[in-house]
């Protein structure tokens, strides 16, 4: 099928907002998983000084998750102080840092479960996490529906 170079153009187009959404949860997967120099370690680190804490993996996934729940409320609350002067750049500030906590958190439980989190399958599955239940809904939706879709 020979598509026009306007068609091709406009596909482009469409597809950039989504490139470069995908583009920025790669580089905030990657941050989550190494840490931020000098402020926070690896993910390795976190799900270890888990593990010294608690003698059973579930206990510590338990502790983790209260944990990053209120870190994340009180990264929210933060970028939220400023009130509606500051709203144009507390929103992308308060989504941005609720996500990198958040894949943080999976990550870690991955981690712990014995996941190797370089794996793509793995990538996934902390995505489809952040996104809730409507994502595994559509991952176990047989591909020929999918297609269809």
């Amino acid at each position: 099928m020979d598509v026009s170079d306007g068609e091709e153009n406009g596909d482009e187009a469409e597809l950039r907002p989504v490139r470069w959404l995908l583009q920025a949860f790669e580089w905030l997967y990657t941050q989550a998983l190494e840490g931020i120099p000098g402020a926070e370690q690896g993910i390795e680190h976190l799900a270890q000084s888990y593990r010294a804490q608690y003698s059973v993996d579930d206990d510590a996934i338990k502790a983790l998750i209260s944990w990053q729940v209120a870190k994340a409320g009180v990264a929210g609350f933060m970028t939220n102080v400023g009130g509606v002067l500051t709203l144009p750049v507390a929103i992308p500030a308060n989504v941005v840092s609720v996500l990198y906590v958040q894949i943080r958190m999976v990550a870690a439980i991955a981690y712990m479960r014995g996941y190797d989190l370089r794996q793509d399958q793995v990538r996934t599955f902390v995505f489809a996490c952040l996104a809730g239940s409507a994502a595994f809904d559509i991952l176990k939706m047989p591909a020929s529906r999918l297609g269809r879709s």
